[in-house]
């Protein structure tokens, strides 16, 4: 039995040192609050007490655990081969989107059951953000634009250029509608942020600035960050220029040759064949070109009578 609880110990302590996500229910006042990351650990730290009894119950109507002086008399059956209870730790293995909800924990005494406390916690469980996509546009060579994109549940950016604050937004849940931010650029003027979307933000910047931009996302349960190193809009917008006139003169070229070369063939196409089906039977006729020579001379309407 020694033997066992060890081996769970050893569970326990192993998903927390992967980045299980913690909730306790072992506060006795004020409402909690806690959040779970989407197919990670969620551990649920539970008071512990001799001759008491425990139920722990989802969304008023939903007992998911029931414990009898810190041994476990039931258990949900959706829970069974997921989640497991041992010294006051119950463990859910890979949480889920179905795993959030409000939850309440009941204490009674053993003997006489009488009601002790009520813990209530409310568990939300969000999808963590990906690395962010960092990208930069050149709109002319005094102006810029600036993309961050990530992934995730209720997402907060916050962009920097070399340690200088760009622009930070405020997390929101996916169902709130889009909304418009005004940043203020390293120039002194405010840029009008585009309407983004819960993964999405855009700024503009002066078209002649270089250094590392970074952007940073988070959520309440993991952040990341990509660093992307601005280039001269200047620079970008010429280079662009010239390829652009390259390319347009290279396509001048090859519709001259194009042309030159149907010219050509047409001049050298003296005749065409046709093959007409009659009765059965296969003919081909020829076409040429024929030059019919008017007579100039005139015609000799009296030579009978010069014969004579």
């Amino acid at each position: 039995m020694i033997f066992i609880c060890m081996i769970i110990a050893a569970l326990v302590t192993t998903a927390m040192a992967k980045g299980a996500r913690e909730c306790s229910l072992s506060e006795t006042t004020g409402a909690q609050k806690c959040y779970g990351a989407l197919a990670e650990p969620l551990i649920f730290h539970l008071p512990s007490g001799e001759n008491t009894k425990m139920m722990l119950i989802k969304n008023n109507k939903h007992r998911i655990l029931k414990i009898l002086n810190n041994t476990v008399a039931s258990i949900d059956k959706e829970y069974i081969n997921s989640a497991f209870f041992s010294g006051g730790i119950f463990q859910i293995d890979k949480a889920t989107k179905e795993d959030s909800g409000d939850y309440l924990l009941e204490t009674y005494a053993a003997t006489n059951g009488v009601l002790l406390h009520k813990i209530k916690m409310h568990l939300q469980v969000q999808v963590p953000v990906s690395t962010p996509a960092v990208s930069q546009m050149c709109l002319s060579p005094e102006q810029m634009n600036i993309s961050c994109s990530s992934e995730g549940d209720e997402v907060e950016f916050i962009l920097t250029l070399d340690s200088y604050p760009l622009i930070q937004t405020r997390a929101h849940s996916q169902s709130q509608p889009n909304r418009t931010a005004v940043s203020q650029s390293l120039t002194g003027e405010a840029a009008e942020e585009d309407k983004s979307s819960d993964s999405n933000v855009n700024i503009s910047l002066y078209g002649q600035l270089t250094g590392n931009l970074m952007c940073q996302v988070r959520n309440n349960v993991s952040r990341d960050k990509t660093v992307l190193q601005l280039t001269n809009c200047k620079a970008s917008v010429s280079h662009f220029s010239h390829v652009a006139v390259a390319v347009i003169a290279s396509a001048a070229i090859l519709l001259l040759l194009l042309a030159l070369l149907l010219g050509v063939k047409h001049l050298y196409k003296k005749t065409r064949s046709v093959r007409v089906n009659k009765d059965n039977a296969e003919d081909e006729v020829v076409y040429s070109d024929v030059r019919v020579m008017k007579q100039t001379r005139k015609p000799r309407a009296n030579w009978h009578q010069n014969a004579t």
